[in-house]
C-alpha cells in the first residue's frame, strides 16, 4: 500500500512534462558502481538504464537515490544508468527505435494494447516463474496487462472508479441509501431527490469541462456494455457511438432535463466537483477520495460511503474505467538486463519494508486526527499472505482508517481507459456531453455518430496498428 503512494510520488515527476534535454543513454548520468563486488559471486556484470525523475522533484529523487543504493548493495555486479525520461505516446516510437528507452519504464493502463501491437513489451512469464509472489497480484489490476495468459506488466498504481456519496445530504432528504448492488434506475432516483436546486445542492455532479468530462462518462459507457474504440483489419475505429454509447448518453440527458439532479453551472472540471463535494453541495460524485473529503475538506468520516457504479440492469456488471501506471521492461535488452529490470520493479514490493512504511503513514495520521483510505484495489491480493499483515496493521488504527466495504470492492470491475489518442477520444466526448447538457432536445445518436465520425477521420486514421 505504501509503496503505491510512494510510486505515486515518483511517477507525479514525469506527468508534468515531457520536455527536457537530451536523455539518451549516451547522455544518461551514470551512478557509481560498487567499489568492490562480492568475491562470493561470479554474476556476468550488467549495465540497467533506471527511469529517474526530473530535476525539479526532489522528494522522488531522494526516494528513488535511497532506491539504487538498497538495489546496488544487493546486487553490486549491476552498473545503474539513470535517465529522466518518462513515457510519452509520441515518444515512445522514436525511444525504441533509436535504442534509447530506458531498460524498463513506467506506463499508463491505456498504452498496453500499443506497445504489445508493436513488440514493446517484454513477456514476464520467466521472470514470474521464479519469482515467489507471482501469484499473489491482484488481478483486477494485472488484467489489463495480461494477454493470452502472459503477464507483460507490473501494477504499480491502479484504480477502479466508484461513487462517493455524502450520507448527510440523504439523510436531510429522507432517501434511504442505496446499496452495492444498486442500478442505474437506483442512481437516477438517488439523484433526483437528493437534488436541492434552490439550496444549489446537486444529487450528482460529474465533470463536463475538459477532458475529464469524457473520462467520467465512459463509466457509463461501459456499464452499458460498450467500448470506445474497435480494432480491425490493423485499422483503429469509434465504437462510442454504439447503442451501448446512446443509453450512456441519454441516461446522462434523463439525469439533467427530467430529474434536474446536475449542478445549475454543470460545466465543472477535477477540482470543482470535489470542492462541490466537500461543500456539501453535491451528493454523489465520482472518485474515491475520502482522504481529501475528511483530511483538507472537514467532512466526517460516518457521513461518507463509497460504492461500486451502479449496473445498468439489475444483477449486472459494476464496471468502472481501470486506470493508473504499470512497469514494463523493455524487450531490446539483454536477458541478463532483463531480469535485472524485473528484479528492480519488483525490489519493494510484498516486503516487511512496506508494512514499516505504513505504519509511520498511520501513526502521522493518528497524530493529525487524519483518515487513511484503506480496502480500494491495490497490486496484491487481499487474502495474500502481505494482504493479510497490511490488514492487521490497518486494524490497529480503527479510528483513523475509512475502510472500503469488502463487497464494494468484490463486485467492481474494470475496463481499461482507451488505448489510443485516450486523451483526444475523451475530449471529443466532452463535446458531446455539453450539447446535451445545454440542449433538451439535442439528438443523442447524431451527435454521437457525427463525433466519432470527426474523431475517426482527424485523429485514429493516423493511427497504424502492427
Amino acid at each position: 500500500m505504501t509503496f503505491l503512494a510512494l510510486t505515486m510520488i515518483v511517477s507525479a515527476c514525469g506527468s508534468s512534462s515531457n520536455t527536457g534535454n537530451n536523455n539518451s543513454k549516451e547522455n544518461a548520468a551514470t551512478s557509481e558502481p560498487a567499489a568492490s563486488p562480492s568475491t562470493e559471486t561470479k554474476a556476468p556484470q550488467v549495465t540497467m538504464t533506471v527511469q529517474f525523475p526530473k530535476s525539479d522533484n526532489l522528494t522522488g529523487i531522494e526516494f528513488v537515490n535511497k532506491r539504487l543504493a538498497r538495489f546496488q548493495e544487493k546486487y553490486p555486479n549491476v552498473t545503474l544508468k539513470k535517465n529522466d525520461w518518462q513515457y510519452s505516446p509520441n515518444e515512445i516510437g522514436i525511444k525504441m527505435a533509436a535504442h534509447q528507452a530506458p531498460s524498463f519504464f513506467r506506463t499508463p493502463a491505456t498504452e498496453g494494447k500499443v506497445l504489445l501491437e508493436h513488440q514493446w513489451l517484454t513477456d514476464l512469464t520467466p521472470f514470474l516463474a521464479n519469482y515467489e509472489h507471482a501469484n499473489d497480484f491482484n488481478d483486477k489490476l494485472a488484467d489489463p496487462f495480461k494477454i493470452d495468459g502472459k503477464m507483460y506488466a507490473i501494477p504499480a498504481s491502479g484504480y477502479i472508479m466508484a461513487v462517493m456519496i455524502n450520507k448527510k445530504l440523504f439523510e436531510d432528504k429522507k432517501v434511504p441509501l442505496p446499496t452495492p448492488d444498486w442500478t442505474w434506475d437506483d442512481f437516477y432516483a438517488a439523484a433526483k431527490a437528493t437534488a436541492d436546486p434552490a439550496k444549489g445542492i446537486a444529487g450528482f455532479a460529474m465533470m463536463a469541462k475538459g477532458n475529464e468530462g469524457g473520462w467520467n462518462w465512459t463509466n457509463f459507457l461501459y456499464g452499458a456494455g460498450g467500448t470506445t474504440q474497435n480494432v480491425a483489419d490493423s485499422k483503429v475505429t469509434s465504437a462510442f457511438n454504439s447503442d451501448a454509447g446512446v443509453k450512456a448518453m441519454e441516461f446522462m440527458k434523463k439525469l439533467r432535463w427530467e430529474g434536474n439532479a446536475l449542478p445549475q453551472n454543470w460545466a465543472l472540471n477535477f477540482g470543482d466537483v470535489y470542492n462541490l463535494f466537500k461543500q456539501g453541495r453535491a451528493a454523489m460524485v465520482l472518485g474515491d477520495r475520502i482522504e481529501d473529503a475528511i483530511n483538507n475538506g472537514g467532512m466526517k468520516k460516518e457521513d461518507l460511503i463509497i460504492l461500486p457504479l451502479p449496473s445498468m440492469v439489475k444483477g449486472g456488471d459494476h464496471t468502472g474505467v481501470l486506470g493508473g501506471n504499470y512497469d514494463v521492461i523493455n524487450p531490446q535488452e539483454t536477458p541478463e538486463t532483463q531480469q535485472m529490470a524485473f528484479n528492480y520493479v519488483t525490489f519493494d514490493l510484498f516486503k516487511d519494508s512496506g508494512l514499516d512504511e505504513l505504519k509511520l503513514v498511520l501513526e502521522d495520521r493518528k497524530a493529525k486526527g487524519q483518515v487513511y483510505l484503506y480496502g480500494a484495489p491495490a497490486y496484491y491480493k487481499a487474502d495474500s499472505e502481505y494482504g493479510k499483515k497490511i490488514e492487521a496493521l490497518v486494524n490497529q488504527y480503527p479510528d483513523n482508517v475509512f475502510r472500503y466495504d469488502p463487497e464494494v470492492t468484490n463486485l467492481m470491475k474494470g475496463v481499461p481507459e482507451p488505448s489510443y489518442n485516450g486523451q483526444e477520444c475523451y475530449a471529443a466526448l466532452t463535446n458531446v456531453l455539453q450539447e446535451v447538457f445545454s440542449n433538451k432536445d439535442a439528438d443523442v445518436k447524431s451527435l454521437l455518430d457525427a463525433a466519432a465520425k470527426k474523431f475517426d477521420s482527424e485523429v485514429l486514421s493516423k493511427v497504424v496498428v502492427k
